[in-house]
């Protein structure tokens, strides 16, 4: 149906490009306006460098957009401009405007309204209070895009930096090498190792001390304790296993197998033991019972893994295991008690005291040695505590063997 010249009047005097135009040229304009059609979703407006038409809306609504990003949704008796109107069969499928439902236009060619319009400036003060709101409108969009970009952008980086926690939480219970695999294959391999040694350590006076203290100053006292040899260990690449208690386990030559985990593992006991004579003397000023520890050590074959589906930890198995705790318990306070296994493999680099063959529960007769220090020639300015350069030179000639 036909909107007659009545109606497009009314229609064009609530326009407000038009609100400061005289009726004479509303009904000039409206004489010269032309009808049209659109269905819904039909993407019949082509936009150029130069717009053909001025269109306004009669019943309906156009989106007006660049692909996915709407810049505006124009409704009955708003005007767009800078589009052509194709044929629906043109084969033209350019997405700049379409109609969202049944949309009825009057169009105007641009030749004809500048000609109406060219002695009518206040009808050409009304298009640019139009286009200034259109351009503040897509500057607001724009605004919006750069705020979601951003927020975006934030999203990204609180990701990461959980993905980093997470990546170094996991590698604070289990080696590198395992985390790694549990990540790629959600399982790792239980391995054998030839040669790896395991060390134990036991406090003495811990009991008597809880005693006297706090269940939260136990707790203190006991974090700082294991975090001085969590310290201590990774010095000398060394795998924290566990604590239980107040017993510490560790093992060196895994989950990267080396030859010189014996001399690393024994050198870490020795800064073990020190560690705790300081920590003695602090405990006696304070008339608190001191602590005093037991360390056992024994080197051979063992196996290593992951197993089990929940709570995963890294541990260890075999009769290496079992002798080197079985080292601890029948070792003495502040002496490292080593097995006749492992002596053989330090013996060239530490002073070592020959206990002779030493009932051990469940093992029967061993030979075991307590370790006093680094081989005077071995160690700085003599002391045996320190290693020198041979030392090192020779240690690091076994780590590559």
């Amino acid at each position: 149906m036909n909107v007659d010249i009545f109606s497009r009047v009314e229609i064009l005097s609530k326009v407000s490009i038009f609100e400061h135009t005289s009726p004479e040229v509303i009904t000039d304009i409206a004489n010269a306006m032309q009808e049209a059609t659109i269905k819904p979703e039909e993407a019949i407006f082509k936009k150029g460098d130069k717009g053909h038409e001025m269109y306004l809306i009669v019943e309906g609504a156009v989106r007006i957009h660049d692909g996915a990003y709407v810049f505006a949704v124009l409704r009955q008796g708003q005007v767009f401009g800078e589009y052509t109107l194709l044929e629906p069969d043109s084969g033209a499928r350019s997405a700049s405007a379409t109609a969202i439902v049944k949309t009825r236009l009057l169009t105007l060619g641009q030749e004809v309204f500048y000609k109406l319009m060219s002695d009518r400036l206040e009808v050409m003060k009304g298009i640019l209070s139009v286009l200034i709101k259109r351009s503040r409108r897509q500057n607001y969009f724009e605004e919006k895009m750069n705020e979601q970009s951003q927020e975006l952008q934030r999203q990204r980086d609180l990701i990461n930096h959980e993905k980093e926690k997470s990546e170094k939480l996991l590698l604070n219970i289990l080696p590198a090498d395992i985390a790694e695999e549990l990540k790629m294959f959600g399982k790792a391999e239980v391995k054998s190792y030839e040669l790896a040694s395991v060390l134990f350590t036991d406090v003495k006076g811990f009991t008597n001390s809880s005693a006297l203290l706090t269940p939260q100053e136990v707790v203190q006292n006991l974090e700082a304790f294991f975090t001085a040899f969590d310290e201590i260990i990774n010095k000398y690449k060394l795998e924290k296993i566990k604590t239980i208690g107040d017993a510490y386990m560790c093992a060196g030559g895994l989950p990267t197998p080396n030859q010189s985990n014996p001399i690393e593992i024994t050198l870490a006991a020795l800064e073990m033991q020190r560690y705790t004579y300081q920590l003695r003397e602090d405990a006696i000023a304070k008339g608190l019972p001191p602590w005093e520890l037991r360390i056992g050590i024994n080197s051979g074959s063992l196996i290593a893994g992951v197993i089990g589906k929940n709570k995963f930890a890294y541990d260890i198995w075999g009769d290496t295991v079992n002798t080197a705790s079985r080292m601890e318990s029948s070792g003495e306070v502040n002496q490292i008690n080593i097995s006749g296994a492992t002596y053989e493999l330090i013996k060239d680099f530490f002073e070592c005291e020959y206990r002779g063959k030493v009932n051990a529960k469940g093992k029967g007769e061993i030979d075991m040695y307590f370790v006093h220090g680094i081989k005077a020639e071995l160690s700085e300015n003599l002391e045996g505590i320190e290693p020198n350069f041979e030392f090192r030179e020779r240690l690091k000639f076994m780590s590559r063997t």
